[in-house]
């Protein structure tokens, strides 16, 4: 019932367009009444009478209530297709609206491939409810009620015989919405995995052909197809159980309706014309016996499509900007960790992290996979929640912060590079629309990506593949460096940004980025010593906490993790060297 109101509640901004679109209808319906009237009225006094002067005109009128019949179903279905064509608009714009500002915790858990099926299939439904759902409801219900009113005034003898199957007819059809319901959400779960696989598979094409595993995929495939070929032929069988049984209920109506007619015909109780418009609307009773089946099939469908959208748009905003959010009197890029502790549901990712980065520094962040890198950088976007303590940008709790202002201030280049199918400079200018040819060809030359645009075709106008499919994985991270300098952050985090870059052009996007950077604060996660031996300071990580901090010549004399970790990357030239790499590097 929740879901239901829900529904009528998306319909409400057009609840007067549907009220046109159901009176007119109900002119359809109110035609449909009147019809067997006039049937009878010229089989008990036209024909005998051979009345040709008013047979004319009640054949007319037969006429003139198809006509206006048709004329109404036109305007009606109209109506209702662009009032469906409305709210799934509006649905679907809330929808991604509302993605806009779910939390990276819901994308952590939820595939590309189960969102998109629910922006597809599951607003086709709401949408198949809509236009053709409601009036089938409408119309049938009214065609029902109507009928057996017009009925018991012409017998209700007839009327009482007709109903005899009615609450058998009604258990069936409840039983049939029990067994469906179910079915329908296993069929929606399913058509869920297979649109990931289908997604995630066509995104990885290239992998899948370099390890020659078209095969094993097209047999997950397989599988997962097959597995919803089964979940739907299962829903026909519940179908093609309940739908028969319907079909001969409501079809037992005309003979009964014709023997106890004859009998009531025998006793003089009735007379033929009677008969006559009685089979007519015989005929408005059992056609939505006939439709319960359909009308209970489509109405579920919708629901359960329903309760999936809803479920995504009561997936609340885990990070909520405060009512009274505030604003840094000066971004300067001062960034403080005061004793924070960050968890994924129940495991600890960092743990009593306290450092702080004064403006114009260079911080350095090393550790090994999964050590919580990645995740401490986030946190000053507010990206994620700490779990304890607080993260400050120039003096205000981030959680305190607005945040549009607080993540324009900080330049991400993020781990995985990610391109948009557009033109290189589209790209470059994502954060900065309004960014002229200057800026973005002097952002690029900052990243070293200037070289490898003029030598393509289209130069900033070469429009790169899907998440930036024809570019090696350098000149993806070029481009995101070129991003993130575009937009002249306080802060800018580079996040293993350019381990795909060989040194030579690291080191000049080194240099660049100190001219241009100058006075900002810059976060670095790298693996590379030469990436961070500069900074003015350096937090080796470890299980989620700070195990050493310091400069390179500090830690190096301290011959702890940073220490090793120099070792190994160096063994190569120690050994040809014979000797140990030193606090001068």
């Amino acid at each position: 019932m929740d879901t239901t109101k829900r529904l009528v509640g998306l319909m409400k901004p057009y609840k007067w367009r549907i009220a046109m679109a159901m009176l007119l209808q109900l002119v359809v319906i109110a035609s449909r009444m009147i019809a067997p009237l006039i049937q009878k009225s010229i089989v008990n006094d036209v024909i005998p009478h051979q009345d040709l002067d008013r047979l004319l005109p009640l054949c007319g009128g037969l006429m003139a209530l198809v006509l206006m019949r048709a004329v109404c179903t036109y305007r009606r279905g109209l109506t209702l297709e662009k009032v469906s064509q409305n709210v799934v608009y509006d649905l679907r714009t809330g929808l991604y609206r509302h993605m806009q500002e779910l939390p990276y915790q819901f994308y952590d858990k939820h595939r590309i491939g189960e969102i998109m099926s629910r922006m597809t299939g599951d607003i086709e439904g709401i949408r198949n409810l809509i236009a053709g759902g409601l009036v089938s409801v409408f119309d049938n219900l009214l065609n029902f009620v109507g009928a057996l009113i017009f009925l018991t005034f012409l017998s209700w003898q007839l009327m009482l015989a007709l109903l005899i199957s009615a609450p058998i007819l009604a258990y069936t059809a409840w039983q049939f919405r029990k067994r469906i319901h179910p079915a329908f959400v296993n069929i929606r779960e399913q058509n869920a995995v297979l649109n990931t696989r289908t997604t995630e598979n066509l995104a990885g094409m290239r992998v899948v052909k370099a390890f020659a595993r078209e095969p094993y995929e097209f047999e997950q495939f397989e599988k997962d197809n097959r597995k919803l070929l089964k979940l739907n032929l299962k829903a026909t069988w519940i179908w093609s159980d309940f739908v028969p049984l319907m079909e001969l209920l409501s079809g037992l109506c005309y003979p009964v309706m014709l023997i106890a007619g004859a009998v009531l015909i025998f006793y003089n109780k009735m007379d033929i014309g009677t008969l006559v418009a009685v089979n007519g609307y015989v005929w408005l009773i059992t056609n939505p016996m006939r439709q319960l089946a359909n009308l209970v099939n489509m109405v579920t469908n919708a629901v359960t499509s329903a309760e999936k959208l809803f479920y995504y748009a009561d997936f609340g905003a885990a990070i909520k900007e405060k009512p009274q959010a505030v604003e840094p009197k000066e971004f300067k890029g001062k960034v403080e960790f005061d004793h924070v502790n960050f968890a994924y549901g129940d495991t600890e990712v960092l743990h009593d992290i306290s450092f702080t980065a004064e403006p114009g520094q260079t911080i350095a962040v090393m550790g090994a996979t999964g050590a919580g890198k990645s995740t401490l950088t986030l946190l000053m976007g507010r990206f994620y929640d700490v779990s304890g303590g607080s993260v400050r940008v120039d003096g205000v709790d981030v959680r305190d912060q607005k945040l549009a202002p607080l993540r324009s201030h900080i330049g991400y280049v993020p781990q995985e590079t990610f391109l948009f199918s557009d033109s290189l400079f589209e790209n470059i200018r994502f954060g900065r629309p309004d960014a002229d040819a200057a800026r973005v060809e002097n952002a690029a030359d900052v990243a070293q990506a200037t070289e490898f645009i003029d030598a393509m075709p289209d130069g900033y106008e070469t429009v790169v593949g899907e998440r930036g499919m024809g570019l090696s994985g350098g000149q993806k991270q070029r481009t995101a460096i070129a991003r993130a300098v575009l937009i002249d952050p306080t802060i800018l985090v580079m996040d293993d940004s350019t381990s795909a870059v060989d040194m030579e052009t690291e080191y000049v996007i080194q240099q660049k980025l100190k001219k241009v950077l100058a006075g900002r604060t810059t976060f670095i996660i790298a693996h590379r010593i030469s990436s961070v031996k500069n900074a003015d300071q350096i937090l080796v990580m470890k299980d989620g906490a700070i195990a050493e901090r310091g400069t390179h010549k500090e830690l190096l004399a301290k011959k702890g993790i940073y220490y090793q970790m120099v070792q190994d990357q160096y063994r190569d030239l120690k050994n040809v060297q014979g000797q140990e790499v030193t606090a001068n590097g």
